[in-house]
């Protein structure tokens, strides 16, 4: 049952980090093409963002360890 658990956790986190993935760098594109000389800030804003949300997939496989442990 565990092992159960700790698949679906890691399966929503997978599901949710990559619809926010998509949604921020569609926002980012967006964001270029309305101001286009904003291109560097935006990349690094982009780039920071990618990396709070892959932070939670791997906090969501900490978690899925944790349970089958």
């Amino acid at each position: 049952m565990e092992s159960i658990g700790a698949g679906l956790a890691i399966a929503i986190a997978a599901l949710g980090v990559s619809v926010s993935l998509a949604v921020v760098y569609y926002k980012t594109l967006d964001s270029i093409v309305r101001q286009p000389d904003l291109l560097g800030a935006f990349r690094v804003l982009m780039f920071i963002g990618f990396a709070f949300i892959e932070a939670i997939a791997l906090y969501a496989l900490v978690v899925s360890f944790t349970i089958l442990n």
